[in-house]
């Protein structure tokens, strides 16, 4: 279905060679089968892609001619390269992110469009996530963020105040903001600073549109002094522009700090007894 006053935008997809199939399967389906359909759907192959890999995007783009726009890097560059030119390769104002191991509940793009048609004064759309291992509602976690831009803006001192496979954003904002960095970390976080600095209005929906898929060493993947090293010069940032203050700063490293030294099993605690909701 295509109608709400033609409100068309694009939907961006990095997809690597180390993707599931059967995941990225079911996240492309997961869009083709909205409510509410993009008007193109750009996948970045960021590198090289397995054969069956390469088989899925195949037969998506002979099932829905028109709709799907490849793009094919020669070597893997990392995410933030790959969802820049993913971004200029965009061919309408609004782009939504989808990650290629999520699952966008059905009516996603129909309740965020219906929402920014009714406030044309944002330029930024999130929502609430719910987590899952092997099947939708398996874990019951829900990563519920501050709804009004007032609460965003305060929040983003503290953590990453969207969840980014939910977002629609107006594509020239976040290209005038300085797109996605080339680090290993906070890629999506650092846009939304930039974004924020700019003076860009942001919004979340308060209710679950996208089905997260965690494990894969989530956690694992954010130990160590390596790790912590990137979070505080990110920190250090903010504090030298002035976006936080040095007691925020102290207390944003300090948490951080325990954190990556923490042992992994005790970290997972953590995340999912103080960090997420559990789902009612």
């Amino acid at each position: 279905m295509r109608s709400m006053s033609k409100f068309e935008f694009s939907v961006l997809i990095p997809v690597y060679l180390k993707e599931n199939p059967s995941y990225f399967d079911v996240a492309l389906s997961s869009i083709v089968n909205q409510t509410y359909l993009p008007a193109e759907v750009v996948i970045v192959e960021d590198g090289p892609l397995t054969n069956e890999l390469d088989t899925i995007i195949d037969d998506y783009c002979g099932r829905f001619p028109g709709l799907f726009n490849i793009i094919k890097l020669a070597q893997n560059q990392g995410m933030g390269a790959a969802m820049n030119i993913g971004l200029q390769n965009c061919k309408y104002e609004w782009v939504a992110r989808m990650d290629s191991d999520d699952i966008c509940l059905k009516d996603r793009f129909q309740k965020q469009v219906s929402f920014l048609q009714k406030h044309p004064e944002l330029d930024a759309l999130g929502s609430f996530t719910e987590e899952f291992r092997s099947q939708p509602g398996d874990f019951g976690k829900i990563r519920k963020l501050p709804t009004s831009h007032a609460a965003i803006l305060e929040y983003a001192k503290r953590r990453s105040p969207i969840n980014h496979m939910t977002i629609m954003y107006r594509r020239k904002k976040a290209i005038e903001a300085g797109g996605y960095w080339d680090k290993k970390i906070f890629e999506d976080y650092n846009l939304w600073y930039q974004m924020l600095k700019m003076g860009c209005k942001f919004n979340n929906l308060e209710e679950v549109l996208v089905d997260v898929r965690v494990g894969n060493n989530m956690v694992g993947r954010r130990k160590g002094l390596n790790y912590f090293k990137q979070e505080f010069g990110f920190f250090k940032q903010m504090k030298n522009e002035k976006f936080i203050n040095t007691a925020q700063f102290l207390e944003a490293i300090s948490v951080r700090f325990l954190f990556r030294i923490m042992p992994k099993v005790l970290l997972e605690k953590v995340y999912y007894l103080l960090l997420r909701d559990n789902k009612k």
